[in-house]
């Protein structure tokens, strides 16, 4: 998250970091408020779409007044499109996350259908397959080209650690690190990961950056898409900055970033087994400094504070990347299979996504003048980064490798850490592998 945001309790500072990972969207939740949005806004949005090429889109109120996308549109990118205009005048909580009905080329759908058929197309393919090798990807970025907006974080000092124990757990590691981790080279590390990843490699997946408003999917609930920013997403000229609103600097942003269908593309393929971990997220503080026409209203609606969204664990959990099993790690509860029948249960068992928080909650870490903190094993090692992710790293090693150890160790500290700050942090893992199978060692 952002560096600038400081909470100073008895003494000690502690800054939100990296990501705010799994936050709730407003909208998706039951909603018991009217909103009345200016027709001035429904207007401006309207006229923008126009200015936009978007001539076919259209608007509407919802039965609680937020607006909601109505209209024709080509395909999908057009409908992110809209709702990045939509949600810059008038705000993410007051724009209506459901899906428009006229597109004509949707490949949402069929894109999730390819990818579940994949699976099992390939998943015989395992067992005529010798053991494959580890392979990683491990991605980070501490300052960004486009400082005004884009402010410091530590996720280039999260992956660097992390590219390194795993480097040291026999994968073959691809880090993409700071100036490095630009869109292009982001993208092409991607792929030349996608196309050398077979049936049965193991594949490791870390991503730490800012991320982009959230747009709805056809999918619907909290599934949502959240691009990712690259070290040269955003303005690269304080040139560009001149006369821009909110609206301009987030349609350039969206069009400047990592698309996270990309990630997704790859963490759905099959493997013998996956593990994610995101630490991504959107503050409106961002663009607190930037003009935009729905400002007054926004505030309003928000009693004066910035939005904050994050990755959502539903987009990283669906059918596309496990069929029909899904078991959810939370406390005091067992892993809950969602399959009815569990003798017919034959769905991917080799899935881990972990984020940073639960629904709106902030990932920390120590603040920038004090930079590091104690790690909870060893009080005399120094940790440089968030707390979950370096704590998660130091118990990993502690418990050989084991997941699942390592996760409820680091979730009890990071909870416990930021506890003392009058703060609320909760981890969360989402997986198929069983407990007690879940070790990067073995598999």
């Amino acid at each position: 998250m952002l560096k600038t945001t400081k909470f100073t309790l008895i003494g000690l500072v502690v800054a939100a970091l990296t990501g705010c990972a799994n936050q709730s969207m407003p909208g998706y939740q039951q909603v018991y408020q009217s909103y009345q949005i200016p027709d001035t806004l429904m207007q401006s949005v309207q006229a923008r779409f126009k200015a936009e090429g978007l001539t076919s889109a259209k608007v509407a109120r919802d039965s609680v007044g937020r607006l909601r996308l109505v209209g024709n549109y080509q395909n999908d990118d057009e409908v992110e499109k809209a709702f990045i205009i939509a949600q810059s005048i008038v705000g993410i909580k007051s724009t209506s996350p459901f899906y428009p009905e006229g597109v004509q080329k949707s490949a949402w759908n069929r894109e999730s259908a390819t990818a579940v058929s994949n699976f099992f197309k390939n998943k015989k393919l395992q067992k005529d397959l010798p053991p494959g090798k580890k392979k990683a990807i491990v991605i980070g970025i501490n300052k960004f080209l486009d400082s005004a907006h884009l402010t410091d974080i530590q996720g280039e000092d999260d992956a660097r650690l992390m590219g390194i124990i795993l480097a040291n757990y026999g994968y073959e590691v691809i880090s993409v690190l700071g100036e490095k981790a630009t869109k292009t080279n982001i993208e092409t590390q991607i792929a030349k990961v996608n196309a050398s990843l077979q049936p049965n490699d193991s594949l490791f997946i870390y991503v730490s950056s800012h991320g982009n408003p959230p747009t709805p999917t056809p999918e619907g609930k909290d599934d949502r898409r959240m691009s990712i920013a690259a070290y040269d997403s955003g303005n690269t000229h304080p040139s560009q900055s001149v006369g821009q609103d909110k609206t301009s600097y987030l349609l350039n942003l969206q069009k400047t970033s990592v698309k996270d269908s990309l990630i997704q593309n790859l963490a759905q393929k099959p493997t013998a087994v996956t593990r994610v971990i995101v630490d991504t997220c959107y503050s409106g503080e961002i663009l607190k400094n930037t003009p935009s026409i729905g400002s007054n209203y926004q505030n309003f609606i928000s009693s004066g504070k910035f939005e904050k969204e994050s990755v959502s664990i539903a987009s990283w959990s669906g059918e596309k990347f496990t069929s029909k099993g899904i078991s959810f790690i939370e406390d005091s509860e067992k892993p809950k299979v969602s399959s009815a029948n569990t003798g017919d249960f034959s769905s991917r068992k080799n899935y881990t996504f972990i984020t940073a928080t639960s629904a709106g909650e902030l990932s920390y870490g120590p603040s920038p003048s004090i930079g590091t903190f104690n790690s909870p094993l060893n009080q005399s090692d120094a940790l440089r980064g968030s707390f979950f992710t370096q704590s998660f790293m130091a118990y990993l090693k502690n418990y050989s490798g084991d997941i699942s150890k390592a996760f409820e160790s680091s979730r009890h500290f990071t909870s416990s850490k930021v506890l003392t700050q009058n703060l609320k942090q909760t981890p969360q893992r989402f997986s198929t592998i069983a407990v007690n199978l879940d070790n990067i060692v073995s598999n």
